[in-house]
């Protein structure tokens, strides 16, 4: 969202005009100027405030011909000339302003900056030397400076060994000649929504507004439209996250009626197909500051987004809020790790939920804003942030990035390639190994009814193996459609839940996939009836063992509350095997397996008289015993509604 970039121009602009009458003046140390001249000057910098170039340059110079030893005129001009990017009459002023007063304090500054900005380091740190060499101070120039100079060696190394990366414009249908930015995409990557700036519904100030495009292939994209009412408005809309189940929308939106800061953070739902109005995510997670800039992550669990709330480390800083049982939390800020004295922006938590990229001011990088990697640990702190190298990151300005899926394809937004649209575009490149996310995949459910075959709407829970919070969502009562995304390194036990009808569960064991292919599921849920049965695909034994595995429990839980539930259910619980080995060991096993879970269930409470366990072995098998994969499907356990 730019509205925090035009804040920080405004200021910007209001420190020139403060630093010219005041601060470059004293520094300057000249006298004798006339009051007509200064009201002049005066005049000059107010045209420079208000962007008005041609009218400045026309009064700086006027006063440079009749006041040649008037140094701040030089400063002015030459402060002209560089925001227009007219970097080469700038230096030649400043140049001459050394001539006229040798160590001019601001002189010295500019060049340095001017030179740092086109890549001619040894000139930059030319003047950055000469600068401190006379005010090593502890203003914030000199600290500028001495940070731009350790910034000056860093590039230099980074530049030496660039990263093989090859930026591909996402083409004329996504990006046009206006500017495009903030990617972001849905789990299974076939839409892509951004934000463009335009000036079409406001003629004298640019409007941000969010657009969306549909995947034609891989290297296509139709052509972008706008997501319209209830989200964009005559305001600024912008920074976009969309939850993993593509049902949720998080949005920055500015001077929006209803809003509690400036910019706040929002929130829209799909309702069977259309977005709802947007609700204002409010206190906790607003404020009167600056919320902006949000990343949802995969779980839908944590909220991150840029703030200047206070109890932050200077600047804009990254916070989380985590989502509990009575709803948004009180956010934290990331810390030290990651936050500096400087900007840091744009979050983006991977869908693996541990990998964050964002863009910083104050670590240590090309130059004014960098892009970083870290992940966060078991203990929930970060690790020290690593910058995403050359090209990657520039002597400018570097945010935005986005990455799939696949963990290793990025995008991003810039201004600096020449085979741009026009003004910012989006782009596309692999990440280097060392800075990609984990792979990360996605299940597709459809969940029906067994018997009619109609969609059903449902409660869905994704549970990790490894303990960490389970993901929550639903399916759509009108499609009976979700999506949930998965780790590739995690194993899942994933269950579907329905008044009325028997829940079912799947089991993911992603680290042993080996495919990228997304899992389609058809789901048909039975309803609670007398002989119905599903099996409980998260049920774990050892080989050739009855002790149930920790990695049960999860599904055991779900089968003690479908129990608690539904009060007058009596089931049976079964146990089956594969053919290999003999037949009435083959029993036994399964009967001490049916067993162990009927123990579990007694010992949590559930009356005995609702329970019984058989062992059928090897006599029931629901695949062929010829393959691993039909084995492992027979070894199994089930229950059966009979009464």
């Amino acid at each position: 969202m730019t509205e925090h970039m035009n804040r920080t121009w405004l200021i910007l602009c209001c420190l020139v005009i403060i630093t010219a009458c005041s601060s470059r003046q004293k520094a300057s140390g000249q006298n004798g100027i006339p009051k007509k001249a200064q009201a002049m000057f005066d005049k000059a910098i107010t045209k420079y405030q208000y962007q008005e170039y041609a009218e400045a340059e026309e009064l700086f110079l006027v006063l440079i011909k009749k006041y040649p030893n008037f140094g701040d005129a030089y400063d002015g001009l030459a402060k002209t000339y560089q925001d227009q990017g007219k970097n080469k009459s700038a230096i030649g002023l400043y140049r001459t302003l050394l001539e006229l007063q040798p160590g001019h304090y601001f002189a010295l500054y500019e060049l340095g900056n001017i030179y740092f900005k086109t890549e001619k380091m040894d000139s930059a740190k030319y003047y950055f030397n000469y600068f401190l060499r006379d005010n090593n101070g502890n203003d914030e120039n000199s600290d500028n400076v001495r940070r731009k100079l350790d910034n000056i060696e860093f590039a230099e190394e980074a530049m030496k060994h660039p990263a093989n990366i090859k930026p591909i414009n996402l083409g004329p249908n996504i990006n046009t000649n206006l500017e495009e930015y903030s990617p972001a995409f849905s789990i299974d990557e076939n839409t892509i929504y951004l934000t463009q700036r335009n000036g079409t519904l406001h003629p004298n100030e640019q409007n941000e507004d969010i657009y969306f495009a549909q995947r034609n292939s891989d290297i296509d994209w139709s052509v972008i439209r706008s997501l319209g009412p209830p989200i964009n408005t005559i305001e600024n809309e912008g920074a976009f996250s969309i939850s993993a189940d593509g049902n949720y929308i998080f949005f920055t939106s500015c001077s929006r009626p209803g809003g509690i800061g400036q910019c706040d953070i929002w929130l829209t739902m799909n309702k069977e197909g259309i977005w709802t109005d947007p609700v204002n995510l409010q206190k906790p997670i607003n404020s009167k500051n600056w919320e902006s800039q949000p990343s949802i992550s995969s779980n839908g669990k944590l909220l991150y987004f840029t703030s200047d709330r206070p109890g932050g480390y200077g600047g804009t800083d990254l916070w989380v809020a985590k989502f509990g049982e009575k709803g948004w939390e009180e956010p934290t800020n990331l810390g030290p790790e990651i936050n500096t004295s400087k900007d840091e922006q744009f979050p983006f938590i991977h869908s693996d939920g541990v990998t964050l990229y964002f863009s910083s001011e104050g670590h240590r990088g090309m130059g004014k804003s960098d892009l970083f990697i870290s992940h966060i640990k078991p203990d929930g702190t970060w690790e020290a942030p690593k910058n995403l190298g050359y090209p990657i990151n520039t002597i400018g300005e570097d945010w935005n990035l986005v990455v799939g899926r696949d963990g290793e394809t990025a995008y991003y937004s810039t201004d600096k390639l020449p085979n741009s649209q026009g003004g910012m575009d989006i782009y596309s490149f692999k990440l280097p190994k060392e800075m990609q996310a984990q792979r990360v995949n996605y299940a597709k459910g459809y969940v029906r009814d067994a018997k009619t075959k109609k969609p059903l709407g449902a409660s869905v829970m994704l549970t990790p193996m490894d303990n960490s919070s389970p993901t929550f969502t639903f399916a759509s009562e009108k499609t009976g459609i979700f999506t949930v995304a998965l780790v590739a390194n995690i194993q899942y036990a994933l269950t579907i839940d329905k008044p009325g009808y028997m829940f079912h569960s799947e089991y993911f064991d992603m680290p042993n996939v080996a495919t990228d292919k997304p899992f389609e599921l058809y789901i048909d849920l039975q309803k609670i009836e007398v002989g119905n049965s599903i099996v409980l695909k998260n049920i774990f034994f050892d080989t050739d063992k009855f002790d149930l595995k920790p990695t049960s429990t999860s599904e055991l839980e779900k089968l003690y509350t479908f129990l608690i539930n539904n009060g007058v259910v009596k089931i049976e619980i079964s146990g089956h095997t594969d053919n290999i080995g003999g037949s009435s060991h083959n029993l036994k096993l399964s009967e001490n397996r049916a067993k162990s879970v009927y123990t579990y269930l007694i010992n949590k409470g559930i009356d005995a008289a609702r329970l019984t366990y058989k062992g059928y072995g090897d006599s029931k098998p629901i695949a062929e015993n010829s393959t691993d994969a039909g084995r492992a499907t027979n070894r199994r356990t089930e229950f059966k509604i009979i009464n």
